[in-house]
């Protein structure tokens, strides 16, 4: 994770610990550091599962620990290092399961800056990761003692990282990414939404550019009747939906099924003031 610099302090009255949902369990293929908007690769197929304490019934094997790069380092890229550590995770396990401390009474706490803890994921032998979420101390601050520990495992690779920036002229259309993926189909019905303003083109799979910025609901759209047309030009954007690390793709097709695809949701019917918007 980037480093960060954070004054932090108690502001709120004596409470019981922060309660913490057990973690979703999901595809290892889900997870990759998260390196923030501003870099220029493609998106993770699968979308990353709900954090939170490690699940009862998940076994992991290796846990995944990122750490970036601070020397040498050139201005239009950001590097970092992936780690695999395996072992006995069993005191890894108990340390992130460890409850919160109930949080001190406002004015008993000191401001500090703290450096914001390396992102982490564990996995196990059947190609499914978790990411765990650590308990924190009585003044809030998150607990490391699991990253510390998982660190005194074998490390048994390392690879890496070199990525590029997206220029300035780019950072501007964010919500959407020049890489082409493929859509993932879902059965559900989309909640609601944050869905992003520009969209990149797409001929099949050849970027041709971006839009400006165009606003849409997806609250009234059908849902998609059966339809095995293909679409050669798509315009696409991303949404976030429960948790800001949760960013994926929301695609639509200009031709063929004419659909509006948010990834891993049912397809919705496009309408026609929808894809005029487009022309």
């Amino acid at each position: 994770m980037l480093v960060a610099i954070t004054a932090v302090t108690c502001a709120s009255p004596a409470s019981l610990s922060p309660h913490r949902v057990v973690a979703q369990i999901g595809s290892a293929e889900a997870f990759r550091c998260d390196r923030g908007p501003q870099i220029d690769e493609p998106r993770p197929r699968f979308p990353r599962p709900t954090p939170g304490t490690v699940p009862d019934d998940f076994v992991p094997v290796a846990a995944i620990v990122c750490d970036q790069i601070d020397e040498g380092v050139a201005p239009d890229t950001v590097p970092y290092r992936e780690h695999r550590y395996e072992g006995d995770l069993t005191e890894v396990i108990r340390l992130l399961n460890a409850p919160s401390e109930s949080m001190l009474i406002r004015g008993y706490c000191p401001t500090y800056s703290v450096v914001e803890p390396p992102q982490i994921w564990l996995v196990d032998n059947r190609g499914r990761a978790i990411e765990p979420t650590l308990p924190t101390g009585e003044c809030g601050l998150p607990n490391h003692s699991a990253i510390a520990e998982i660190r005194t495992l074998d490390m048994v690779t390392e690879f890496e990282h070199d990525v590029s920036v997206i220029g300035y002229d780019r950072q501007r259309v964010s919500s959407c990414s020049p890489h082409y993926s493929e859509v993932l189909l879902g059965s559900e019905r989309a909640p609601g939404l944050t869905i992003g303003y520009t969209y990149c083109l797409f001929s099949g799979t050849e970027f041709t550019g971006v839009t400006g910025e165009i606003g849409i609901s997806i609250e009234d759209l059908a849902p998609a009747g059966p339809c095995s047309m293909s679409a050669t030009r798509t315009a696409v954007t991303t949404y976030v939906a429960g948790w800001p690390s949760n960013i994926r793709n929301f695609t639509i097709e200009l031709d063929g099924c004419r659909r509006v695809i948010p990834d891993g949701y049912a397809p919705l019917q496009a309408t026609e003031e929808l894809l005029a918007a487009f022309w």
